[in-house]
């Protein structure tokens, strides 16, 4: 009996090692199997090419191609070279026209740095000229094993947790009722730190409710947001300060709004009305939606930038108002304000009329101006509208399929399983990030803890939808990734690189509250 127990237990981890490596290399054969089908390719006239700005893909891209040219007004074919730096070979394959997806290669092309050229060859093939040209990254698709989580999420959570109430930028809160500038710079963006302190003292009493002090300085961090709003009969009334003082770029648009931060604030307001029943902290809330009411545009959306003395537009750019619409739909659904439905539909149509049709999810930062179509790409948007597809799938079949297209173009532009061997937005070596990790946006082209939870929440809201695991294993390596990034005093970093320093409180609160979540599935 003896000599079979031991044979037992030894054979069982074999038996479980096996069964592990047999699912991963199920994933990664998905995975480059999925990498081979494009992610919304142009179509010169009929549908816009998305990635001008692009430096790196993992799902094969396509090119725009403006094909003009006196020496070969009509080409025989089309030549496509990609030269690969990492082995120093050419893959070629030619084609009918010159914004094709580079299937027939990219399967053979290794991961790193990529030359491409398209040539257009003359009828009888002694001519040819060069029709375009491009530099990118070709990175690694998601294929397991990744390491491990170092300890629980749920030790990661409380580690993190203390951290955040013990911060002298917190306890201020307590002693004073006022942001600490000088302990936390970045409370230059008032209602996003400050509305984090509301968020991580709920968090930090929902663990420790006997603590009365992290709700006392949840109460204070609140009613300094009401208190500095925008007075009654302005513009852009009961909307929070989003910007105090000069540090950073709020000196930049100190006269400004960008108008997905007051849903934001909204949301922290609900909750803290669920925690303490006070009413002011819902009505706070509803004052805030009735302004983003009265200052809808007739299209459905607002100006992403509105100067707060005026209400004019600050810049040309559009707000992608899927923030919007998930916090009006939050006081209808759960609060019954119907009063709101009418802007939430609308906006969604004008989400259906614009970036679902041109892929221009511009990102929508604080500390970024707004920009031209494409310079600036984030996930966030593009994200949160397939989550809103995934949770509405019952009214339309097509609405996962298109979910899951936008989970892989955020994937394939923002999400790096491996170090991806190029240079960051300031031209920083990518060799010492830490990884699996997802990058924030276009101009701030680096890992960010927050950026890594809206991918976990996607992800896994897709495994839940689908029941396709691969979602859930790829939002298990990114939550793996944000314990094994926390210090040993708890701190969960902003920025998974070398060189930023910034400590952003809004981010490692996103990050307690995905570990919250998955610690009750762990």
């Amino acid at each position: 009996m003896k000599i079979i127990l031991i044979y037992i237990l030894c054979i069982i981890p074999t038996l479980i090692f096996g069964q592990n490596q047999s699912a991963n290399e199920k994933y990664c054969e998905q995975s480059r199997l999925e990498s081979l089908v494009a992610i919304r390719p142009g179509i010169p006239g009929k549908q816009p090419f998305w990635n001008e700005k692009a430096k790196m893909f993992k799902y094969v891209p396509s090119f725009e191609n403006n094909d003009t040219s006196w020496v070969v007004p009509n080409p025989k074919y089309y030549r496509y070279k990609a030269f690969s730096f990492k082995d120093n070979q050419n893959y070629t394959f030619t084609a009918k026209t010159p914004y094709e997806t580079l299937k027939p290669i990219w399967d053979k092309l290794p991961n790193g740095e990529i030359y491409l050229k398209v040539e257009a060859v003359s009828q009888d093939e002694k001519n040819f000229v060069l029709t375009s040209s491009r530099l990118f990254y070709k990175t690694a698709v998601f294929c397991p094993p990744y390491p491990e989580a170092k300890y629980s999420y749920k030790d990661a959570l409380l580690k993190g947790l203390h951290f955040m109430y013990n911060q002298p930028h917190i306890q201020n809160w307590y002693k004073t009722g006022k942001p600490d500038h000088k302990s936390h710079q970045i409370y230059c963006y008032s209602a996003l730190e400050v509305g984090s302190v509301v968020d991580a003292m709920l968090q930090y009493n929902k663990y420790f409710p006997k603590n009365d002090t992290s709700l006392v300085i949840a109460r204070k961090a609140a009613d300094y947001i009401i208190a500095n709003a925008e007075p009654q009969g302005s513009p852009l009334e009961y909307f929070p300060k989003v910007y105090e003082g000069t540090y950073m770029f709020a000196g930049n648009y100190k006269g400004e709004v960008i108008m997905n931060e007051p849903a934001a604030t909204g949301m922290s307001f609900l909750a803290l009305y669920d925690r303490t029943s006070e009413m002011k902290y819902l009505q706070a809330a509803v004052k805030i939606a009735d302004t983003y009411l009265h200052t809808q545009l007739a299209s459905g959306t607002w100006y992403i930038r509105i100067y707060k003395e005026t209400g004019k537009q600050a810049s040309e750019g559009l707000c992608i108002p899927i923030s919007i619409t998930n916090f009006l739909s939050v006081l209808s659904d759960k609060y019954h304000y119907s009063k709101y439905q009418k802007a939430i539909d609308t906006t969604i149509a004008w989400i259906w009329e614009n970036p679902m049709k041109t892929y221009n999810w511009t990102g929508q930062f604080e500390d970024v101006a707004a920009v031209k179509p494409y310079q600036n790409l984030s996930k966030y948007e593009a994200s949160w509208f397939a989550q809103y597809l995934l949770n509405n799938s019952g009214k339309d079949i097509a609405y996962i399929s298109l979910a899951k297209e936008l989970i892989a173009f955020c994937e394939d532009q923002f999400v790096v399983w491996e170090k991806p061997g190029m240079y960051d937005t300031w031209g920083n070596s990518t060799d010492d990030w830490h990884t699996p990790a997802v990058l924030e946006q276009y101009m701030c082209y680096v890992p960010i803890d927050a950026s890594a939870v809206q991918m976990i929440n996607t992800f896994y809201l897709a495994f839940e939808k689908t029941k396709d695991p691969i979602y859930r294993e790829k939002a298990m390596a990114l939550a793996n990734s944000i314990v094994n990034a926390q210090k040993d005093d708890g701190m969960i970093p902003t920025f998974w690189a070398t060189g930023f320093h910034e400590f952003w409180n809004n981010c490692m609160v996103r990050s307690l509250t995905a570990l919250d979540k998955l610690s009750t599935d762990q």
